[in-house]
């Protein structure tokens, strides 16, 4: 976290910015998912510097350990946020965890995944902003030439939650939950820098998810109502003339 920080002008953990909280003490680690929470914390970081960053270390990548950590960090006093860089397949009954992502003031990111096709979980819950990815075409001196849909960016329809309000408001007229809600820079050829013994060059929706939720933690704005309800106000005209353009 220092490295990184020092390495682009950030503050520091001298400022106390960054607190870890073990579910258990003297817990295994793991090196793949260590990788994934030095990319999930600095680049929240980089786009929330003033940020109090809590990361909790969960028991295992079991449902139950992940669901746990979610529930203390939710339970801290000023927590806005909520990353998951992390899921997996859909499941019959997966909504009756909708309890833990319902919490006032707090907002829930998570990845879509990087498989290119599967509907991930926690993403499809309509409590939480599924965070897909892009591909930026650059030029040599890194500006951006324009961005595109990331070919391995995971999303489409559930198979269990229904279409909620915001998206039935917006104009999708599925009748099952549609995923993700927003994007971000995904595909490693474009990726983030990530301090992890060495310096890393890292993609994927993981990248995503920690940064949506940065950018809410900025402005506390960035719910998936206040998404489709601001787009659906600046682009009615546009859709409305792709409409009548078909």
């Amino acid at each position: 976290f220092n490295t990184f920080s020092n390495q682009y002008g950030l503050p520091n953990n001298s400022t106390g910015c960054f607190i870890v909280h073990k579910m258990e003490q003297n817990m295994q680690t793991d090196s793949n998912w260590g990788l994934e929470t030095r990319l999930d914390v600095q680049w929240a970081h980089a786009i929330a510097p003033e940020a109090k960053i809590l990361l909790v270390e969960a028991v295992g990548p079991t449902d139950t350990a992940l669901l746990a950590a979610i529930d203390y960090a939710t339970n801290q006093p000023g927590v806005v946020s909520v990353s998951m860089s992390w899921g997996g397949d859909e499941f019959l009954g997966e909504t009756k965890e909708i309890n833990h992502f319902n919490k006032p003031g707090t907002t829930f990111f998570a990845s879509s995944g990087d498989d290119g096709s599967n509907v991930m979980w926690p993403a499809v819950l309509a409590n939480v902003v599924s965070v897909g990815g892009t591909t930026l075409n650059l030029r040599a001196d890194g500006t951006v030439i324009s961005e595109t849909a990331w070919g391995n960016s995971s999303g489409g329809l559930s198979a269990y939650v229904e279409s909620p309000k915001y998206q039935t408001s917006f104009g999708l007229n599925y009748s099952k939950r549609a995923v993700p809600d927003v994007s971000f820079n995904g595909n490693p050829s474009t990726g983030v820098s990530v301090f992890n013994g060495s310096w890393w060059k890292i993609g994927g929706t993981s990248a995503g998810a920690p940064q949506w939720a940065a950018i809410n933690a900025l402005g506390r704005s960035v719910t998936n109502e206040n998404l489709y309800d601001r787009a659906k106000s600046s682009y009615s005209s546009y859709f409305r003339d792709i409409s009548l353009g078909l």
